[in-house]
């Protein structure tokens, strides 16, 4: 009966402090606006942090006072109002133990001494469990309100991006808008998806961000799209260190230093990916093989360079493979025979009598400059897949060996 007794005490007391409750409003506010500047930085008018400080602390005193335990939707008004004033998560939790704390000290110094006093220790830990679960559906609430702005924001920046992309974005300050400074070298990053949607650069953006390289990303139709910003030459290497591992082709354009160049600098990335081999995976910038870009750019006539050129070859038993090596490894040496050997790991007669063969199947020279360029440039394209499928050549298209 005794225990009873003093528990009905107590109840009491948080009555008798819920009667208070204006004063008390009053000292947790000044103590939270001065441990909190999130609060003052963030602009929540003062009347309504303490109309959310007086309705959690009536909460709380009410639950604790034998009335309705119903704080939960106070608490979670709370988060809400706060994530969309931008007070940090961190300052939301802090508020609410610093009221906690406050009250706490009130039930105290109202329980005095004796049995009551030792009641109200006995109790703390329902106190703090209500205060813990007030104070969990606030951060549910935040977060929610937080993870629907993050979507919105994110939305925008895509729609904006994009803009920027297709030349349609004409508003000042767009890099600034897209998290990207005023003035810098950007270029633009086209990566093609796996077959199955995989990101071809996961964690792209935090690794830039780590060398100091900010950068902004979206997803369209089959590729990963990526403007990003240096400020410096020395970061160009770093950057493409950090674009290299990925596991898919990917494409870098030429710098450009206004928002305008983008729409050109797309077409730049994606031509500059498509000279990377489509068996293949690596990264290739705009400017670096203008042979390779030339075809990548125009792969119709490509296809037909190729089916004119190497049509013969690739009509062989093996699809024309140790010629097409042969003739690889020889203008990789720069012509020389014996160079193109030790590379084909074959004797050097052997090189000499398919270069012959070569020439026999297209009518074109290796040896000939005219013969050489059409041969190289219809090799590339076929190295590149632009003329992967080539028809096979009919009787009628068979070339003659040339003079």
């Amino acid at each position: 009966m005794g225990a009873l007794r003093d528990t009905a005490q107590l109840d009491d007391v948080f009555a008798e402090i819920l009667a208070s409750v204006e004063d008390l409003t009053d000292e947790t506010v000044r103590k939270i606006a001065a441990d909190e500047a999130g609060y003052v930085e963030n602009r929540l008018p003062p009347d309504l942090l303490r109309a959310l400080v007086r309705a959690n602390i009536e909460a709380v005193l009410r639950a604790e006072s034998g009335g309705p335990d119903d704080g939960d939707e106070t608490a979670r008004w709370t988060g809400r109002v706060k994530a969309e004033h931008g007070v940090p998560l961190p300052a939301l939790l802090h508020a609410f133990r610093l009221g906690g704390l406050e009250i706490w000290e009130w039930a105290i110094a109202r329980a005095g001494t004796g049995a009551q006093a030792t009641t109200l220790l006995q109790r703390s830990s329902r106190f703090w469990a209500v205060l813990d679960r007030f104070s969990t559906a606030a951060t549910e609430a935040y977060r929610q309100v937080a993870d629907d702005r993050e979507r919105q924001e994110e939305a925008a920046r895509r729609i904006m991006l994009l803009g920027v992309f297709e030349g349609t974005s004409r508003a000042t300050g767009l890099p600034r808008a897209l998290g990207l400074p005023d003035h810098a070298s950007y270029r633009v990053v086209v990566g093609e998806l796996g077959p199955d949607g995989a990101d071809p650069l996961p964690g792209i953006a935090a690794r830039l961000a780590a060398l100091h390289v900010p950068s902004v990303w979206t997803t369209e139709l089959g590729e990963r799209l990526g403007l990003l910003a240096q400020t410096g030459e020395s970061e160009t290497a770093a950057t493409l260190r950090v674009l290299g591992p990925a596991a898919a082709r990917v494409g870098v354009s030429r710098p450009f230093t206004s928002p305008a160049g983008a729409p050109e600098a797309l077409r730049q990335a994606r031509i500059a990916l498509e000279c990377v081999p489509r068996s293949g995976t690596g990264v290739h910038c705009h400017g670096t093989a203008p042979i390779d870009a030339l075809l990548a750019a125009h792969p119709a006539s490509a296809a037909e360079l190729g089916a004119d050129v190497l049509g013969p070859l690739l009509a062989g038993e093996d699809g024309g493979r140790a010629l097409l090596a042969t003739l690889d490894a020889w203008f990789a040496a720069d012509g020389s025979t014996a160079e193109a050997a030790r590379r084909l790991h074959c004797h050097r007669n052997t090189v000499l009598y398919r270069l012959s063969r070569i020439a026999e199947l297209t009518g074109r020279t290796p040896t000939r400059p005219a013969d050489a360029a059409e041969l190289y440039a219809a090799l590339r394209a076929h190295r590149l897949g632009a003329a992967r499928s080539f028809p096979a050549p009919s009787a009628a298209s068979t070339a003659e060996p040339r003079g």
